[in-house]
């Protein structure tokens, strides 16, 4: 449906934009505003009917007296205060879903005052959310970004006998996923842009480069989403995207030529989703994948008494950057009978432990050793260890045996695993080489 639903506002784009770029007019606020109703117009037919909610321009503000700048477009929801004549309101943060910043073209210098515009909103809403006891909000629980956690780092931070020790780093991780799950999505829409992806990456990282040691730079600073024309770079903050931990190292932005509205769309509705629970039908068939070309990876750390956030640029050239598809087929992972054995096991309630002398007899019995079907189930990221134990982390751990006899595995929430298998059975039955059985 994501997709369906981005070609379509794709479509609206192409007819519409046009009509812009030819107004001879010049007078730059003009200017803006078309832009910025085209935006919101796009906005308002992304959004599903019958939750309330609103696009708007305005002012995003804590309740205490803090006010940001004002922003092109708010998704919305709830009551705000609309400013006497005119169309222009203000609003408070906890009702605030996405704050975007329209420009006609971003370059490097739109760039800059873009990402400057929207840290406004963040400065706001950081304290406002670190500071309360409890948000008042009861359709935000912190599940999902414990499970992102879990997913990214291979380790459950809760479990039966509490909270987990957790290093700084990870700690400093599972905070930051928490703050952007509550905070809004923000994003900076370039109507028009850079004319190579290369060029796009080089911009941010001369920015960030700029700015090193600053405060403000921490992945909770970045943007979810900017798009220049037709490429973007992306949050992988768990909400829809994830990367793993690579050697400590949290990947958290990279980019991509996919078609930006459906990126828009699936931060919008990953979040509501999360608020609401759409359900299955939200998201399509979802057996293709976007294929993230990394740009920035981040790590907290503590030196000399400082605690802060290191970077790490990843620098790929054009032609580099052009092997890499768009998009990739999704599959589920491919396990051994004893993860399938264990991940039934844990779906049915029971534990899953390293000390469980009767698991360790039954591996040892076919030559297995634990850590290994432990590692490979780590992979999966439908488990993480806590303590000695493994957790099933996954919202609906899908498990299948194949007519090949193959075992897979794979999160099956919105039914994906069982429209891989059902597409999977097709392909197999109309294989021109398949044998007889």
């Amino acid at each position: 449906m994501i997709r369906t639903a981005a070609d379509l506002l794709s479509e609206i784009l192409r007819k519409e934009l046009p009509k812009l770029d030819q107004v001879p007019i010049k007078h730059a606020p003009t200017i803006g505003d078309m832009y910025e109703g085209l935006s919101s117009s796009i906005l308002n037919r992304a959004l599903p009917d019958g939750l309330g909610l609103r696009v708007v321009t305005g002012f995003a503000c804590d309740g205490n007296g803090r006010i940001s700048g004002q922003m092109d477009c708010m998704v919305v929801k709830g009551e705000g205060e609309r400013l006497p004549y005119s169309e222009t309101y203000v609003w408070h943060v906890k009702d605030i879903i996405a704050v975007i910043e329209v420009k006609k073209n971003l370059h490097s210098a739109e760039l800059r005052d873009a990402f400057s515009q929207l840290k406004t909103v963040s400065e706001i809403e950081h304290p406002y959310y670190q500071g309360a006891e409890e948000l008042d909000d009861p359709h935000r629980s912190m599940g999902p970004s414990i499970r992102t956690f879990a997913e990214m780092t291979g380790r459950a931070a809760w479990g039966a006998e509490g909270i987990a020790t957790l290093s700084y780093a990870e700690e400093a991780i599972l905070n930051a996923l928490a703050l952007e799950q509550v905070s809004a999505i923000r994003v900076i829409l370039g109507i028009h842009g850079f004319k190579s992806e290369k060029n796009f990456r080089s911009s941010m990282v001369d920015y960030l480069e700029e700015n090193i040691g600053n405060v403000g730079f921490g992945p909770t600073d970045f943007p979810q989403l900017i798009i220049s024309g037709s490429y973007s770079l992306v949050k992988t903050n768990g909400r829809p995207f994830m990367a793993p931990l690579v050697d400590g190292w949290w990947p958290f932005y990279f980019s991509t030529p996919e078609n930006p509205l459906q990126l828009l769309l699936e931060f919008i509705w990953t979040r509501l989703d999360e608020m609401y629970g759409f359900g299955q039908q939200l998201w399509g068939e979802d057996l293709e994948i976007e294929v993230g070309r990394g740009l920035l990876s981040f790590r907290a750390v503590q030196v000399d008494g400082r605690s802060g956030w290191q970077a790490s640029v990843h620098e790929v050239d054009n032609e580099a950057l052009n092997k890499i598809p768009v998009t990739e087929q999704w599959s589920p992972s491919f396990i051994g009978e004893e993860e399938f054995s264990l991940l039934m096991r844990l779906r049915q309630g029971k534990e899953v432990h390293a000390n469980d002398s009767e698991m360790l007899s039954w591996l040892e019995s076919r030559g297995i050793e634990y850590d290994s079907v432990r590692d490979r189930l780590l992979e999966t990221r439908l488990v993480a260890s806590y303590g000695q134990q493994l957790k099933l982390i996954a919202k609906e751990c899908g498990l299948a045996v194949l007519p090949t006899g193959e075992y897979v595995a794979a999160e099956n929430s919105t039914g994906r695993l069982n429209r891989w298998i059902t597409r999977w059975m097709e392909l197999r039955e109309h294989a021109p080489n398949r044998q007889k059985e």
